[in-house]
């Protein structure tokens, strides 16, 4: 997947993983129709790989998967953008079973929200707006250049489209 950058970003960049396909996808569909540029993984490994691969403003993360459980990827991909110097992430973590310790190590980790599945749609994403808003947000200058960048490409592709017509041997004038 390839993320998209500032001046294109609505909410913000989300990875989304789980070991459930079926919920990934949906969750896929869901965010992207709200606005969101979101990647999926089916497992700790391939998450911790994709975080890698490109900066997510915010990253959701099943507690229980085979393999990486969802506390070890977390903590991995927080060591890999430390490391890294790269931004910082928030974390949700999404799970089916709701044990004290495990919201108990999930605060340590500074996860942001603990959801249980399966979850209201609407408070899901009442929770993802809360969450992304402030790690997107941009200063009057940023939304300008963002605004600028968009009307530049439009343009672009307006000059493009024209000179593709002109260019064309079986177009008459």
């Amino acid at each position: 997947m390839k993320l998209k950058m500032a001046a294109e970003i609505e909410k913000g960049n989300i990875l989304v993983i789980d070991d459930d396909p079926l919920l990934t996808r949906t969750l896929k569909k869901i965010l992207e129709r709200s606005g969101y540029c979101v990647d999926v993984a089916g497992n700790g490994f391939e998450g911790i790989k994709k975080a890698k691969s490109g900066f997510f403003h915010l990253v959701l993360c099943d507690i229980r998967m085979p393999g990486l459980d969802g506390l070890m990827t977390i903590r991995h991909i927080q060591d890999f953008q430390q490391r890294a110097g790269a931004g910082k992430s928030g974390f949700i973590v999404m799970t089916a079973y709701d044990g004290d310790d495990t919201r108990h190590q999930s605060c340590q980790l500074g996860v942001t929200e603990f959801l249980i599945k399966p979850f209201d749609l609407p408070k899901f994403l009442e929770v993802m707006d809360h969450h992304t808003r402030p790690l997107v947000k941009k200063t009057p200058l940023e939304e300008v250049k963002i605004l600028n960048e968009k009307l530049r490409r439009l343009l672009s592709a307006m000059d493009e489209k024209v000179s593709d017509d002109l260019t064309r041997p079986d177009r008459k004038y």
